[in-house]
């Protein structure tokens, strides 16, 4: 993927002691991962060994900086309140992680809770599309319009009959809701 010039997007979530996520994030930062999840449930000194060890593997491999992402609430789980997701969001902004994984139907609280953190939306489903085992799922139109900055598509696309049809279909309408 690197070789022809894609970023490494790592969804492991992560979620143990801070040592061994440190030791784990440094080389997967020292690999190229460009993005990595991490469970926000794993408190700050958790998010921060992440934060710590994906930066310092990428730097000493003379790469760019890696984000790490926190996962706030999965989308499969069918509601997450809002006191959570703002103790999640607080444990993720104090432990220097620049973005966080949640659900379109999270972005109010999320974007009220830190306005500037990168917000990366999976449970993306088209109209008409099924949403398997997602809980909270949103149009890629209206996570756009919620204030997502990344979208997570996947079944979407690579269940669709044809995937190259239905990837166009997806760019046309987040390009409508931009």
């Amino acid at each position: 993927m690197q070789d022809i010039g894609m970023d490494a997007f790592l969804d492991a979530k992560l979620h143990d002691i801070p040592n061994t996520v440190y030791g784990t994030s440094t080389v997967l930062g020292s690999l190229g991962v460009r993005y990595l999840t991490v469970h926000a449930a794993g408190g700050e000194a958790m998010l921060r060994a992440a934060v710590d060890g994906l930066s310092e593997g990428a730097n000493e491999a003379n790469l760019p900086a890696p984000m790490t992402l926190a996962v706030t609430v999965l989308t499969s789980e069918p509601s997450a309140s809002p006191d959570l997701l703002n103790e999640r969001v607080a444990v993720a902004v104090a432990a220097g992680c620049p973005g966080v994984v949640c659900a379109a139907t999270d972005l109010p609280v999320i974007k009220g809770a830190a306005p500037d953190i990168i917000t990366v939306v999976p449970g993306i489903r088209p109209t008409g599309v099924p949403i398997h085992d997602q809980g909270r799922v949103a149009t890629p139109g209206d996570a756009i319009q919620s204030g997502a900055d990344i979208l997570v598509i996947g079944r979407a696309i690579t269940a669709a009959n044809d995937p190259a049809a239905a990837a166009e279909a997806i760019a046309a309408e987040v390009a409508h809701a931009i």
